[in-house]
């Protein structure tokens, strides 16, 4: 009885686990990915670049800027070759909507957007300019085969300030200093821990 409950906790939290981080579409992803293509593999021979942007920002102007996947991995010709997830906390994004998309406070791919790895669009900065913008974007390279192995992602933090900013331009780990990575893997690991001890502890 013991042994069939521990099955079930351990059978349970996988299932919680896949929920969240096993989530890919060539038609996009939303707020699942905002920590990072996590259903693929992480390879330091992926890179993203994110190119157009000023030292310092002023007030409501124009940026045209190309984000681009750059990867060992080879693309193939009429299959998806690429994905992103980007998160940017201030301004206005104006895209291409047969390539881009937004959802979930965030912008990715469109299932036309996954035939390449470059995209281009226009970042209009905010109207003040004493703060600090953050961009985040999670870049995946694929190999076509519409599943989740030989592919790889990578992850580029900026944090662009604006012509009057005076303050830090550290990326955000929250006022704790622990990162939302690390909370949800501290929750998980706890989550695991207390139905452990529940399998164990039960007749």
């Amino acid at each position: 009885m013991v042994r069939r409950r521990t099955l079930f906790v351990a059978v349970l939290l996988l299932a919680l686990c896949s929920n969240q981080f096993a989530v890919a579409s060539p038609n996009g992803l939303g707020s699942e990915a905002n920590e990072g293509c996590l259903c693929h593999t992480p390879q330091s021979e992926t890179n993203v670049g994110l190119s157009g942007l000023p030292e310092a920002y002023e007030a409501n102007t124009t940026y045209s800027l190309t984000l681009e996947v750059i990867s060992a991995i080879e693309a193939v010709d009429n299959r998806s070759q690429g994905g992103f997830r980007m998160l940017v906390t201030a301004g206005t994004i104006v895209h291409d909507n047969s390539t881009m998309q937004e959802l979930d406070n965030g912008w990715t791919h469109t299932y036309n957007g996954s035939s390449q790895r470059t995209w281009t669009f226009a970042w209009t900065s905010p109207a003040a300019n004493d703060s600090a913008t953050t961009f985040t974007v999670h870049g995946n390279a694929v190999n076509g085969n519409n599943a989740q192995t030989g592919d790889a992602w990578s992850t580029m933090e900026i944090v662009l300030p604006g012509v009057m900013y005076e303050g830090d331009l550290l990326p955000d780990e929250g006022i704790d200093g622990v990162s939302q990575t690390d909370r949800l893997l501290l929750a998980v690991g706890l989550l695991l821990i207390l139905g452990l001890l529940w399998s164990v502890a039960r007749p």
